[in-house]
């Protein structure tokens, strides 16, 4: 093996070894994490199902629902708002509680920052406190998503999620090179196959080859026909977890931070204030004038929300449109200042810059939102794939490495 290509074998092998234990668990987890919203009502139906009443009443709009909650919980602060409401499903409010003493936002209380109530009463399902597996199966897919993105360890576990995946973003096109055959003049050195068609087996299994052979086939093969989602998933990551690293490069496409740029006015009037209502129908407006000047439409039945930022003095509405990327939840958004309405940004992923559509592909396609049930399933199988990379790896490592001890144990015997 030429001395270039066995540096890269290196480099590939200790990379793996270094984010092995991430790998395996993103991987697994992954898998789930597919279909989470079809998961989570499995595991506490009573929490996340409702069941409409017989008189054919239509469910309470979430505004109402809002108003209920900050009747009932004096001091709360509910910043999101859903405007289409499912008529089977509880409602999911985020319950926080301003902190004037350094001016944040944290749980309403000390063991639950979320409630869930029946969208044709008011009354609750439920209550958590977001990833407290503590609490029971009401956290389980929660939980789940907090060791998927930082092993549960909070900020210094996502930093070294987000490290792990910049190295396998790396390693992608490490372990994609290695599965090219080296180039060579003479075909009587391969048994007479040209170049094709030496790569054309790195794509299978040799199931009769023996162990070794087998999972070293394992570990080529499906690493080759899962490289385009490997990487999509492998940089997504990096977005997620370590935005400086992320951020800069894809600014040379165009991309931008959400929040980038945004300047609220410090005074002025004209806006919502703090009625929500009116904030959604001022969104909804420049959401109107945004898509039409576009060429787009929007999607009335997809979903869409009112966010409001009181510690930055503006809005997020978020809509779906035939400018979105994700079918299951609004990527196409406008944000406006809370003073006076007026709109400070505008996002159409569709109909943006290259590289505001990349983040938005990334982040649809790391979380199962497009195509449907069938690329759902593709991202589990993914996610399993990953951990098959993850083990063959490691056994190949540590077949080759015994062997690698054998001879010299045979060697100092020999001497």
């Amino acid at each position: 093996m030429a001395l270039g290509r066995q540096v890269w074998v290196v480099l590939h092998r200790w990379s793996g070894l270094s984010i092995a234990l991430f790998l395996a668990v993103a991987g697994i987890t992954g898998a789930f994490l597919a279909f989470m919203h079809e998961l989570e009502p499995l595991t506490a139906p009573a929490v996340f199902r409702v069941t409409p009443p017989g008189t054919g009443a239509p469910p309470l709009d979430g505004f109402a629902l809002r108003d209920r909650l900050l009747a009932r919980y004096p001091g709360a602060v509910i910043t999101e708002v859903p405007l289409h409401i499912d008529p089977h499903a509880s409602v999911r409010f985020g319950m926080q509680r301003f902190d004037p003493a350094d001016q944040t936002l944290g749980p309403y209380a000390e063991d639950w920052d979320e409630v869930f109530v029946n969208p044709y009463d008011g009354t609750e399902t439920g209550r958590r406190l977001w990833g407290d597996i503590g609490q029971g199966a009401i956290n389980i897919m929660p939980f789940v998503n907090k060791v998927h993105f930082t092993l549960a360890l909070g900020e210094a576990g996502r930093l070294a999620f987000g490290i792990a995946a910049l190295i396998w973003t790396l390693d992608c096109f490490v372990g994609f090179a290695l599965t090219l055959p080296p180039r060579s003049p003479f075909k009587q050195r391969t048994g007479g196959k040209g170049w094709f068609a030496q790569w054309r087996t790195s794509w299978g299994i040799r199931w009769r080859g023996g162990p070794y052979k087998r999972d070293m086939d394992l570990h080529r093969s499906s690493g080759l026909w899962a490289w385009p989602l490997l990487l999509v998933f492998a940089w997504s990551g990096v977005a997620f977890n370590l935005p400086q690293a992320y951020d800069p490069v894809m600014a040379t496409f165009g991309y931008q931070p959400i929040a980038a740029g945004i300047e609220p006015p410090r005074s002025g009037h004209g806006g919502p204030g703090d009625d929500f209502r009116a904030a959604a129908t001022n969104g909804r407006l420049i959401a109107e004038r945004a898509t039409k000047a576009a060429g787009a439409v929007i999607d009335e039945s997809g979903p869409a929300a009112i966010i409001q930022y009181p510690q930055f003095g503006v809005y997020l509405y978020r809509f779906t449109s035939d400018a979105s990327v994700s079918d299951t939840y609004g990527d196409s958004l406008v944000i406006f200042s809370a003073l006076t309405g007026e709109p400070l940004k505008i996002v159409l992923p569709r109909r943006d810059k290259a590289g505001m559509a990349l983040n938005a592909w990334l982040e649809a396609l790391h979380y199962g939102a497009v195509w449907g049930l069938p690329y759902k399933i593709a991202v589990s199988l993914i996610g399993m794939a990953v951990t098959l990379l993850t083990v063959t790896g490691v056994i190949i490592w540590t077949r080759k490495r015994a062997a690698r001890l054998m001879r010299r144990q045979r060697h100092a015997t020999s001497n």
